[in-house]
């Protein structure tokens, strides 16, 4: 009997020594030119000047992506720096940054490629870690013209395309975007194997006066769990329960953290934090016209609403008769009967810390107003513009802190 509690110790003992070493090469890490355990596993990396950023792939992949080599991932990779246009890519991260622009090569079309990297991806996380483009824009305005069309993307313009059978319709993109992000839903059963981003730079010869469009993109690539279930039940379980659970995560337990609500085109998992209209642009705006998405916040079993601080909101309103609430940011379509703004930012079960009650806010009604959103479901807002430009009235935009709630009694 001693032999054989010697034995299982020992067994034990392997697999625990052998998971970790395992562990070294799998999970993901901020790789440098430091870490010598590196392989080329497409996490991001910085270059040998420590400022410019890339990511880790055999010398091989970083060639054929149309890379360049800025650095080392230890002894066995290089960091890539894929700041070409037309780059295919299947890593589970993926870093692109634009290629060398100037006058002349302006008016280009650049696109990339990212394939499915496994059947257990279902979604990818775009960060704009830069994201600086020509600015959306409308018509000049007309004397004694009150109206005019929506500011939209009509010189630079970022979309996501090639989405096959996913029904999400994604917005184009422009402006200022620089630490924003966007979820695609994807699907590897209905044939959605791959996302192509395309970024469409108007022609700086002729309109001199736009800004040099710079953009630095991260995509990572989060799987679900399969029907298969997490890895520890069953057999293994009984064998490991006493160990560190963190040998045996498979890739999915780290991307759960990250997995967004269905229908969530933003997702803030962290308990605070901040947001900001598209294009929100350090308060100058202007937000971009015909946007219609939801931002969603991540709610644990302790968590019953989301305090939001607004640090900043302007946008367009119809009726500035009463409290830029409700009905005077939407109109009953049977009495609409003239062209009237529609912006509003929608947030469930509102109310401001002076007892003010709505759900949908426009004009400036949720500037310097703290808001508790304590609905029974998921935890979102969700914006909403039209393509309408009203003289004199202000779409800058908003900005947002936020704090999930434990105790909604206590904490409007």
């Amino acid at each position: 009997m001693a032999l054989i509690k010697h034995i299982r110790i020992l067994l034990l003992f392997a697999i625990v020594q052998f998971t970790a070493a395992a562990d070294i090469f799998r999970t993901p890490r901020q790789s440098g030119p430091g870490s010598i355990f590196t392989i080329g596993n497409g996490e991001p990396c910085l270059g040998s000047d420590r400022s410019t950023g890339g990511v880790c792939l055999s010398r091989n992949q970083c060639n054929t992506q149309g890379g360049k080599a800025i650095g080392f991932c230890g002894v066995f990779a290089t960091c890539c720096s894929l700041n070409a246009c037309d780059v295919r890519t299947n890593t589970k991260v993926a870093v692109f940054i634009n290629p060398p622009l100037n006058k002349e090569s302006s008016g280009l079309e650049c696109s990339y490629n990212i394939e499915i990297n496994n059947n257990n991806v279902c979604q990818m996380r775009i960060d704009f870690e830069t994201f600086n483009l020509a600015p959306p824009t409308t018509v000049e305005p007309v004397e004694n013209v009150t109206h005019r069309p929506g500011y939209s993307c009509k010189n630079d313009i970022f979309q996501v395309t090639n989405l096959h059978a996913n029904s999400d319709v994604l917005p184009s993109l422009c402006g200022d975007n620089s630490g924003q992000h966007i979820y695609v839903r994807v699907n590897a059963s209905t044939n959605s194997r791959s996302i192509r981003l395309n970024f469409k730079l108007a022609d700086r010869v002729s309109q001199p006066n736009l800004p040099q469009a710079t953009w630095k993109l991260k995509v990572t690539q989060l799987e679900c769990f399969n029907t298969l279930g997490k890895y520890r039940d069953g057999i293994l379980d009984a064998i490991t329960a006493s160990l560190p659970a963190t040998p045996f995560t498979s890739t999915a337990d780290r991307d759960e953290y990250l997995i967004a609500p269905p229908g969530c085109l933003q997702y803030y998992p962290d308990r605070a934090g901040f947001f900001e209209s598209f294009n929100y642009n350090r308060g100058a705006g202007p937000y971009i016209a015909n946007l219609a998405y939801a931002t969603c916040f991540k709610r644990s079993s302790d968590v019953c609403g989301v305090k939001l601080t607004a640090a900043s909101f302007e946008m367009a309103y119809h009726d500035d008769s009463n409290l830029y609430l409700d009905t005077d940011c939407q109109i009953n379509p049977i009495t609409q009967g003239f062209a009237q703004s529609e912006d509003y930012l929608f947030i469930p079960e509102a109310e401001t810390a002076d007892g003010l009650r709505g759900s949908k806010f426009c004009g400036a009604s949720a500037s310097n107003q703290i808001i508790a959103s304590t609905p029974p479901g998921p935890l979102y807002v969700y914006f909403h513009s039209d393509n309408l430009v009203t003289k004199d009235i202000n779409e800058a935009g908003f900005r947002f802190n936020y704090n999930v709630l434990n105790n909604c009694y206590t904490n409007k």
